[in-house]
């Protein structure tokens, strides 16, 4: 057996700082408590440098002008915590999740699918760093070995088989999570490495420590028969990023698109899946003067035409359906959740060409939804209601519509809607119209079918009431045009609704 344990070191300080858009090199801190009990909990390196340390007071780091502050927050902390595990499921499905900052994985027999165990573990680095995460990683033949190497290694430790005792001698006992008392006890006689613990004689360790002691020094030997109890994994694909001073233009927020959405693309493909849908909340600043939203969280969903895994695709996406629907204030958090889906699958055929990218087309639409307006773009889908328009747009997936590339049946007439309705004048004989005028010209109706009464909506103000024509006109030059005509039974005024192709 083969196991390699990934290990998050400083986790606080790196969960609360992994999509943080400052300098890494500046000093923050994380804080935690209750007022005015308000300590350090987690540092990075810089901060550490100019003297700071967990337990310090708030106020004191404050002192420090160039401190950056963070609030802890267990949600950063379990965003984390899945981000890498999504990003682990990519090397096995074997993964016990031991704690917040740590997993062990089961590597056995993936030598021949993705190389030496070094290999394998310098893909979990780099996989870890495309999200954010500095990871350390141990591999060894028991699950505890593997564990305590990680712990202890700079980067990455491999313990070959039977060697774990002698290349583990050197560790502190802290990482074994000893009791208090236990630990004590060890530190007053002297006992602080796995060696020294390793070398005590086991009767004399149980005669006074008891079967703790005897289990702590079966850990620093490698003796260790732990079986890996791999977990369920819940599959919640969601980032977000707070920002220091609210965000206004939306160039500064594609940037933080593509942060987010490449990570959140990272992890779906570790679980062979892709973006079914896009969730986007914007947490808005409503005291910053010019502000028009009402609202504190802006909230937008985006369901695209097919599940993709396209990162600068769903990023102009984003982009182009904010602009048509703009926040309305500047932005001070955002937050991207993905609903995931199976990733589509195409079968091309030899000798047929290939169509069209969906994504194209989604992007095209989504550009005329910004000229024309949400409503004016999409299939049109019947309204059970009584309404002069009978009908609404929606997106190009409606309701038993046919395959793509199939023809129209034959005999089947397309209407061409006018918005707003065209004005015409009507002259008419015997109750029926025998000429028409609109747009500057002359028609003589050849044929006219009607009139159909439609009315509805009679209890509200916005009544309505129409008479219906279907009228054949010809302006003298031979060509014919096919209108749906009405006449307003409250204004009494006419119009032309559609063309017919």
């Amino acid at each position: 057996m083969l196991f390699a344990s990934a290990y998050v070191p400083n986790f606080l300080a790196q969960a609360a700082l992994r999509n943080d858009l400052g300098p890494r090199e500046k000093p923050s801190v994380v804080v935690d408590g209750k007022p005015p009990q308000v300590r350090i909990v987690a540092l990075n390196s810089a901060a550490k440098e100019m003297g700071l340390w967990v337990g310090m007071t708030r106020a004191d780091a404050e002192a420090q002008s160039c401190v950056q502050i963070h609030e802890r927050s267990a949600r950063l902390e379990s965003l984390a915590h899945l981000a890498l595990q999504d990003c682990l499921a990519r090397f096995s499905p074997r993964c016990e999740d031991v704690a917040p900052d740590l997993f062990v994985l089961d590597i056995s027999g993936l030598s021949t699918l993705m190389g030496t165990p070094a290999k394998i573990a310098g893909g979990m680095r780099d996989q870890a760093r495309n999200l954010a995460l500095y990871i350390r990683v141990g591999v060894a033949g028991n699950i505890d070995s593997a564990i305590h190497a990680a712990r202890t290694a700079k980067d990455i430790l491999i313990l070959p088989g039977g060697r774990e005792a002698e290349l583990l001698k050197g560790a502190p006992l802290d990482i074994l999570d000893p009791a208090p008392e236990i630990l004590a006890i060890l530190h007053r006689w002297g006992v602080r490495r796995f060696g020294q613990l390793a070398a005590l004689p086991h009767l004399a360790l149980s005669e006074r420590l008891g079967q703790e002691g005897l289990r702590l020094q079966r850990l620093t030997q490698g003796l260790s028969t732990r079986i890996l109890s791999p977990a369920s994994p819940v599959q919640v694909f969601e980032e977000e990023m707070e920002f220091d001073y609210p965000v206004e233009d939306l160039e500064s927020l594609a940037f933080v698109f593509h942060r987010l959405l490449g990570q959140l693309v990272l992890r779906l493909t570790a679980r062979a899946l892709a973006a079914g849908e896009i969730h986007l909340r914007l947490h808005l600043d409503l005291a910053t003067d010019g502000a028009t939203a009402t609202q504190k969280v802006f909230a937008r969903v985006l369901k695209l035409p097919v599940p993709t895994v396209d990162t600068p695709f769903l990023v102009k996406l984003l982009q182009l359906d904010l602009e048509s629907h703009p926040p309305g204030a500047p932005v001070a958090k955002v937050l991207l959740y993905i609903e995931p889906a199976r990733p589509r699958r195409v079968q091309e055929g030899m000798f047929i060409p290939r169509g069209p990218e969906p994504q194209r087309l989604e992007l095209t639409l989504a550009r005329l939804r910004r000229l024309v307006g949400e409503d004016r773009v999409g299939s049109p889908e019947l309204i059970d209601r009584h309404l002069p328009v009978q009908f609404r747009m929606v997106g190009f997936m409606p309701k038993g519509s046919a395959p793509a590339g199939s023809l129209r049946p034959i005999g089947q007439t397309a209407a061409r809607i006018f918005r707003p309705n065209v004005p015409i004048r009507v002259e008419k004989m015997r109750g029926s119209p025998r000429r028409v005028w609109f747009s500057g010209k002359n028609y003589s109706v050849l044929h006219a079918s009607g009139p159909w009464r439609r009315s509805g909506e009679w209890w509200a103000r916005d009544r309505w009431g129409r008479d219906e024509w279907d009228l054949v006109l010809d302006n003298g030059d031979g060509k014919c045009l096919l209108i749906r005509a009405y006449r307003d039974l409250v204004t009494k005024h006419w119009y032309i609704e559609a063309e017919y192709d």
